[in-house]
């Protein structure tokens, strides 16, 4: 039996989502993570668990974040009823990989409140 660890609830437009880890399912589907939209459930492989065993734990934190915000811009586009763009991995994967420098730019030039 598969015990997942519930991390934390997160609000995706108004809706509460439940992110857990999940290393051992998601390893067996070869997954880093996955987003269900039905069930509101957000589940990544732990951070220990990204990458290959030899990869370094700075370069395992730079995964686990990406997949982190992977999975919740899945979450996004489908609770925001945009399944054409939830659908599209090479969208979600640009704005997961791109997002943080995006938000450096937006806050240095104050468009962020």
């Amino acid at each position: 039996m598969v015990v997942l660890r519930k991390v934390m609830e997160v609000n995706i437009l108004g809706t509460e989502y439940n992110f857990e880890h999940d290393t051992e399912g998601l390893t067996k589907l070869g997954h880093d993570g996955v987003c269900q939209q039905y069930s509101k459930r957000i589940a990544v492989r732990e951070m220990p668990d990204m990458l290959e065993d030899p990869d370094d734990i700075k370069a395992k934190k730079l995964r686990y974040d990406e997949v982190c915000r992977h999975e919740v811009i899945h979450a996004f586009f489908g609770e925001a009823g945009l399944e054409q763009y939830n659908n599209d991995e090479i969208l979600v994967s640009f704005l997961a990989v791109n997002f943080p420098k995006m938000d450096e730019l937006f806050r240095k030039q104050g468009w962020l409140k």
